[in-house]
């Protein structure tokens, strides 16, 4: 998040400063240097590298007595996820007409349930129709809707519905209030129009907002395809650098007709599974919205147009922003400070989660975890109420490159040699895996191990199914603008489009191995925290732990403190898998408005802003809680609530 990069600050810190002894304060700066730069540099020379290479003796660092881990890492099965899983629910919620189920639809259905729209999925138009606001996706056309389907949805707007049509390709153009869809893949932008009275639009403010990227003309000569709606009758919500119509409106008299000229699932896949072609504009550390400002467009829509609208909160007890603040212990001087450096934290009142490499063995860099002294550091910190998690166990550059491995890697045997940023021996992805997370799991049996981060932001496509083979449940590698977003990404199978797993990315927002080096990254990580928090978005931020790091997190805490939920990754990553299963209904009993919620697991702070005009006259279930106008927040949730509003 914030902190200086690879120069660190190897001083043990003590609750009066930061000094080695009581007599006098040493200031030893470890220079780790570019390991790209040394690898070039070595290509330049004509380096070369043995064809293997195994540790010698004096390299390896290991317990006496200590072997596993016993089980046997295998992935899960492949099963394609059915729309069918989405199909149920009641009229309050957003109806998405499924009219090819052989599309992205999964990109909706993760879109939808982040930004906390309440929707079911049908391919029946008459079902669909029973709602207020209907989205057809993936396309409207005569070849995939019937004659009578289509008449249907061209009169439903006229009667007082919205339909939010996706790639409108014929036979409703009027009914979206434009004369021709004009395929494109030219189109590496989409800008929002400037209307302080759009109720859709005037959200948008900051300038990462009103352009966002869908593309990379620097790299590439085309993008994903897109469609561009000519002779629009209303001005449109965004268009595209040419200026033609990307997003259209209507209105009638009682209804709203929306167009959008591009597959918002197929667009929201390829970030969710980092599978686009660098379509972020910086690298990290910087505002990347792109999937957001969607989302919150969707979002606004179904406010707007369903008086039955309601959604689930995207933070903790409704604050504006999740903060989790993380460490990579990632060399020797890191564990030499943690102890130190968790102790101030605990002065701010923060818990912050330590990702651990487990590293036992001495290559181009030195041990992290050489005894059991250095064991008893992490025990420590786990005592001290920090959350603990794996960063693998020899940093590799080359993680993603890795092969798969048996599954069956245990320690000591599993021996991983890092001699170059591009050569690496005898690791495995089930290696790096398995291995850390026994040995963490070993040192803190109370707790086990959920998160992995790899050391570099890049994972092979074998990762989501990779982590729960081996026994994780999240994962925190990649960074926010690769993944478009700040929020939370729930991965797939093979980072692939049809098999959706219960596992979870949650991107790095701001990273400490990045510049600036100053105090400047204070005020750029406050900056950016402030933006991600006028929409409820999630902050993880990777800080170094050295002197200059608590300093900028000082203010950053500081500045953020009462807008923000602060907690360990450990701690979020269970409350938005508890959440990414809560369901939200509205029925209508005896004239009154009833509100179900189903949350299957325990999860405390969930928060519901209920319709507009409405306050519960009654909560049945749910235990304590508060009411603020149309807002409820829980407590402690679990089970089955009913909400019976007062009118």
């Amino acid at each position: 998040m914030i902190a200086f990069s690879r120069v660190m600050l190897s001083a043990r810190f003590t609750n009066i400063a930061f000094r080695i002894t009581s007599v006098i304060t040493v200031l030893i700066f470890f220079s780790c240097g570019s390991d790209r730069q040394g690898d070039e540099i070595g290509t330049l020379m004509r380096t070369e590298y043995p064809e293997n290479y195994e540790p010698r003796k004096a390299e390896i660092a290991i317990l006496p007595n200590v072997k596993g881990p016993e089980d046997i890492s295998a992935f899960p099965a492949r099963i394609p996820t059915k729309w069918l899983k989405y199909s149920q629910g009641s009229r309050n919620r957003m109806a998405v007409l499924l009219t090819d189920t052989n599309s992205s639809w999964l990109g909706i259905v993760h879109g939808l349930k982040t930004i906390g729209i309440p929707f079911i999925i049908t391919t029946d138009y008459r079902r669909a129709l029973s709602h207020k606001v209907v989205m057809v996706y993936p396309v409207i056309s005569g070849a995939v809707l019937s004659p009578e389907a289509l008449q249907a949805l061209a009169a439903f707007p006229r009667n007082g519905g919205t339909l939010v049509g996706v790639q409108v390709l014929g036979a409703l153009n009027e009914v979206f209030g434009f004369e021709e869809p004009i395929p494109s893949k030219q189109h590496f932008e989409i800008r929002i129009v400037p209307d302080s009275n759009n109720a859709i639009t005037s959200q948008f403010r900051d300038e990462k907002e009103m352009t966002i990227s869908i593309g990379n003309k620097v790299r590439f000569r085309e993008t994903i395809g897109t469609y561009s709606y000519s002779k629009s009758h209303r001005t449109p919500l965004a268009t595209y650098e040419d200026k033609s119509a990307a997003i259209t409106q209507k209105d009638y008299e009682s209804g709203s007709a929306y167009a959008f000229g591009f597959d918002l699932g197929y667009l929201f896949l390829k970030a969710d599974n980092i599978r686009h072609e660098y379509y972020n504009r910086s690298t990290s550390n910087d505002y990347e919205p792109t999937v957001d400002v969607l989302l919150r467009m969707l979002r606004s829509i179904y406010l707007r147009h369903d008086r039955d609208a309601a959604y689930i909160s995207t933070v903790p007890y409704h604050k504006n922003l999740t903060v989790c603040i993380t460490h990579n212990v990632n060399f020797r001087g890191a564990l030499h400070n943690a102890l130190a450096y968790a102790e101030e934290e605990k002065k701010l009142d923060i818990r912050s989660t330590w990702f651990i490499q487990t590293k036992y063995i001495r290559d181009r860099r030195g041990f992290i975890l050489q005894d059991e002294s250095d064991h008893a550091v992490i025990r420590k910190l786990n005592e001290m109420g920090m959350d603990v998690q794996s960063n693998g166990v020899c940093g590799s550059p080359v993680f993603d490159q890795l092969p798969q491995g048996s599954g069956r890697e245990v320690y000591p045997d599993y021996r991983p040699y890092v001699m170059a940023y591009q050569k690496t021996y005898n690791a495995s992805i089930y290696g790096e895996m398995r291995v850390s997370r026994f040995l963490i799991d070993r040192m803190l049996p109370e707790s086990g191990t959920l998160f992995f981060r790899s050391s570099f932001p890049y994972t092979p496509f074998s990762y989501p199914q990779s982590l729960l083979g081996s026994g994780y449940r999240f994962s925190s590698s990649v960074y926010a603008n690769s993944a478009l977003s700040h929020f939370p990404v729930q991965m797939n199978y093979n980072r692939e489009f049809d098999a959706e797993l219960e596992a979870f990315e949650f991107p790095i927002t701001d990273d400490g191995e990045l510049p600036p080096y100053t105090m400047d990254r204070a005020a750029s990580a406050i900056r950016l925290a402030r933006k991600i928090a006028n929409y409820g978005g999630c902050f993880i931020g990777q800080v170094n732990p050295n002197m200059l790091g608590l300093k900028v997190q000082n203010e950053f805490v500081k500045a953020m403190k009462d807008e923000a939920w602060f907690g360990t990754i450990r701690d979020f990553g269970l409350w938005w898998n508890a959440r990414n299963e809560v369901t939200l209904d509205i029925n209508y009993e005896g004239g009154r408005r009833v509100v179900t919620l189903n949350v299957p697991k325990r999860m405390e702070g969930l928060a519901v802003m209920l319709p507009i005009r409405s306050t519960p006259e009654k909560v049945e279930g749910g235990g304590k809680h508060s009411i603020d106008g149309k807002l409820i927040i829980f407590e402690l949730a679990e089970g089955k609530i009913r909400i019976t509003l007062d009118n």
